[in-house]
């Protein structure tokens, strides 16, 4: 707020409070009711969309910021909880059926309408954690085959194909396959004990890939799937500079009004919108949304 504050009075050649800043952010945020029901709809129709939640404090509590978006919307929502009654209440993943790409965190697959993608970033760092730190070579294995995939799910994208040749992704699942029960012979469950911190990780993970290779594989099997869930990571970031920067909100509506602005932002700009442009129509009562669907 000082910083913003100090900024606009060296624009505007006058004093201006960080009172009226504050204010300023909740006029913004009131302004904008029809923009975010817009996002709601767009993104429950939307083919594919993208979500995460990261923290950040409100006084001296936790609060989590749920984010939906894809390349054209971003919806971000402010809560108490990190659990499935923020979604729920934001009101867009209780009534999407398209494919849904996230970390595997067991929240997002109650979401039994929606197809999911699971996130590989995560999954490669394990991968490369076992690999090369436990030295198990299967781990090693697998992030070679999930390499050469995403390449060749890049190569047809490009040559402007809908999918992969049959043969060809019939024989990545086949030696997925195998790298798998490769893991699973990696890591046996101990005799007479439980096992160990990283016997755990190793084998949990392996576990993970069997269980939820339509997940991990949606990336190959369908090609509007990315590998990784960056998009959301992306839309989240200035949360965590936020975070970083701001250490809290001083109240619950700062945190839902800065929300509510973070998404009309970056909407946006997504559309080639400048975010100064858009924040001059919006205090002027025409807030800018994006063009109609066709």
């Amino acid at each position: 707020m000082e910083r913003t504050a100090d900024a606009m009075s060296t624009m505007l050649g006058a004093e201006v409070s960080t009172g009226f800043v504050a204010s300023s952010a909740k006029e913004a945020a009131g302004g904008l009711s029809s923009f975010i029901d817009e996002m709601r709809r767009r993104l429950i129709a939307s083919p594919l969309v993208h979500v995460d939640e990261t923290s950040d404090q409100v006084r001296t509590k936790k609060w989590w910021f749920h984010v939906v978006s894809n390349e054209l919307y971003t919806y971000l929502f402010a809560s108490p909880t990190r659990g499935k009654d923020a979604p729920d209440e934001a009101g867009v993943l209780a009534e999407f059926s398209g494919v849904m790409v996230h970390d595997r965190l067991a929240m997002y697959f109650k979401y039994d309408e929606a197809t999911h993608a699971i996130c590989l970033a995560h999954v490669f760092r394990e991968l490369e954690a076992i690999g090369v730190g436990w030295d198990q070579r299967w781990a090693n294995d697998m992030t070679a085959l999930l390499t050469e995939m995403n390449n060749a799910a890049h190569d047809a994208r490009s040559a402007g194909a809908n999918a992969l040749a049959p043969l060809l992704l019939e024989d990545y699942l086949a030696r997925y396959d195998a790298i798998v029960e490769q893991g699973l012979l990696a890591n046996p469950a101990p005799l007479h004990r439980d096992r160990d911190y990283l016997e755990r990780k190793s084998f949990n993970l392996v576990a993970a890939l069997k269980k939820l290779k339509p997940e991990a594989t949606r990336f190959v099997t369908d090609l509007r799937v990315p590998l990784t869930n960056n998009r959301a990571e992306r839309d989240i970031r200035m949360l965590k500079l936020h975070s970083k920067i701001s250490s809290c909100f001083q109240s619950d509506d700062g945190a839902r009004n800065f929300a509510t602005i973070r998404s009309y932002l970056s909407t946006a700009r997504k559309h080639g919108v400048d975010g100064l442009d858009a924040l001059a129509m919006l205090f002027r009562g025409d807030a800018w949304m994006p063009p109609s669907i066709t």
